[in-house]
């Protein structure tokens, strides 16, 4: 493995799905804007991001491939892209699929198998999974929670990378926080700006940003960009990283 490695993860967007009409394919994960991004930078691409994922799996598998896969004397930058704070993952009775439907990620959670990941529009297949129903419920009344629960897991990968003295950078791909949430202040006062960008501006996610500026694809079935959204905002994120001298731990 290449000495110089960007780590990418995260949901569906990071994994460039269904740029080519296909839920995932080399295609999508070349032309993904984080492997996009390490080919400017001069690294070399690690994208673990798995469609459907919540933030909850998506910070566990970056802690996972720490845990497994990482080596001291490599130089790793972290891409982290957090899906919609309000999805969850809950612990399950049988083996999930989520392998099967992305096939091309470079690495693959081994923990994930054992974890369901619920969105609001997710429906059961078999008659074991009624207890979709009742997550689906909690997640409709319980936003803030789950935003406060999102900001937690952000602070213990910043701590995390503090800890070990790895650089990184943090986006959101849909609506992450509402700054104006009470109780979320005191969280979102800890993040550091600097590294995770646009943290307080959903409007700024990479999914809306680009949906904004009237950018769609016609052979995504589940609101997906195509290539150009994610050229633009590897040259974006560049610009952030350089600006900034993100590359280096300070």
């Amino acid at each position: 493995m290449s000495d110089k490695i960007l780590l990418i993860a995260g949901g569906s967007d990071p994994a460039g799905s269904e740029m080519d009409g296909n839920e995932d394919s080399l295609f999508n994960r070349q032309n993904s804007f984080g492997n996009l991004l390490a080919n400017k930078i001069g690294y070399t691409p690690v994208n673990i991001a798995i469609s459907g994922s919540a933030n909850t799996g998506i910070t566990r598998s970056v802690l996972e491939w720490f845990d497994t896969e990482y080596k001291p004397n490599s130089k790793v930058f972290v891409l982290i892209g957090f899906a919609d704070s309000i999805r969850m993952e809950a612990p399950w009775h049988r083996p999930t699929w989520h392998n099967k439907n992305n096939a091309y990620a470079d690495w693959f959670s081994q923990t994930s198998v054992d974890y369901m990941r619920i969105t609001p529009a997710l429906q059961k297949y078999n008659d074991d999974e009624d207890l979709i129903e009742d997550y689906q419920r909690f997640m409709a009344c319980a936003e803030n929670f789950l935003q406060i629960y999102s900001a937690n897991l952000v602070l213990q990968l910043q701590y995390f990378f503090n800890s070990k003295k790895i650089p990184y950078l943090l986006l959101n791909t849909l609506y992450m926080f509402d700054k104006n949430m009470k109780q979320l202040q005191w969280y979102l006062k800890q993040i550091d700006n600097k590294r995770y960008i646009n943290f307080d501006n959903n409007d700024e996610s990479f999914f809306t940003r680009y949906d904004k500026l009237g950018f769609k694809n016609n052979l995504a079935k589940y609101l997906h960009h195509g290539i150009e959204p994610h050229k633009l905002y590897a040259e974006y994120l560049y610009k952030h990283i350089t600006t900034h001298n993100l590359l280096e731990y300070t």
